[in-house]
C-alpha cells in the first residue's frame, strides 16, 4: 500500500510540474504577443473611443461626470 502511494503522490507531482511548463510557455507566447501588438492595439482603441473623450477637461465636467457615476451606481 505504502508504493502505491508513493507511485501516485510521484504521478501528481509529474503532472502539475507539466502543466506548469504548459502554462508559462501560454504566458510566455502571450507576453511576447502582447509586446508586438499592444501598442496597435492601445492607439486603436483609443481612436474607437475618441468620441467619449472630453476635450479640454474641466472640472464642471468632471464634476457632471461624477454625479452621473453616483447615480449609476446607486441604481
Amino acid at each position: 500500500m505504502m508504493f502505491q502511494d508513493t507511485y501516485l503522490i510521484y504521478f501528481y507531482v509529474q503532472l502539475m510540474a507539466s502543466k506548469l511548463h504548459q502554462l508559462r510557455s501560454k504566458i510566455a507566447g502571450a507576453s511576447e504577443f502582447t509586446s508586438k501588438h499592444g501598442c496597435a492595439y492601445y492607439k486603436q482603441l483609443m481612436e474607437q473611443n475618441k468620441k467619449y473623450v472630453v476635450e479640454p477637461p474641466t472640472v464642471e465636467k468632471c464634476n457632471e461626470l461624477s454625479k452621473q457615476l453616483l447615480y449609476t451606481r446607486l441604481a
